[in-house]
């Protein structure tokens, strides 16, 4: 029986307090609700980009030691532009209406040769710039062996 009915009984007319209720339904969802789960897990883990975000409340004795020089990678819609902490800068215009992918590997494989020990950098991306472009960049990065890539927006400090 697919439902909640129930028959009279013969004394008096009265229902019984037994009802049947079809399981049947509830187990689906709750089946489908389990794969969605174990399916979207795989999911969170694979699509995590590591972000460390500076926060100036931090005491400084608590902190490791800073480099001598920190790098930060600019990216606006239109070019790169690497600054370090001495003053210096490099810009990196579009190339072909894109981003120039293979000057930014050259650039930071030179700052590789200049700075071994260094594996920070920081990358401020504007506003317009598409999420694709970001990845791509911080895939050349890790390419060029900087394993400390933190990541905010233009306007935030750090």
């Amino acid at each position: 029986m697919a439902g909640g009915s129930v028959t009279p009984s013969g004394k008096g007319g009265r229902k019984p307090l037994d009802a049947s209720i079809n399981l049947v339904p509830f187990i689906d969802l709750l089946s489908c609700c389990i794969s969605f789960l174990l399916i979207t897990a795989v999911w969170v883990n694979l699509s995590q980009v590591p972000v460390n975000q500076d926060r100036e409340s931090v005491s400084r004795e608590t902190e490791p030691s800073t480099p001598a020089v920190r790098l930060t990678l600019n990216i606006s819609a239109d070019e790169y532009v690497l600054s370090r902490s001495t003053g210096e800068s490099t810009r990196l215009a579009t190339r072909k209406g894109e981003l120039d992918y293979e000057g930014l590997a050259a650039v930071m494989r030179q700052l590789k040769r200049e700075l071994p020990d260094e594996e920070g950098i920081t990358v401020r991306s504007a506003d317009g710039v598409l999420y694709d472009h970001l990845i791509r960049t911080i895939d050349v990065l890790r390419s060029e062996r900087f394993s400390a890539v933190h990541v905010t927006d233009s306007g935030s400090s750090g």
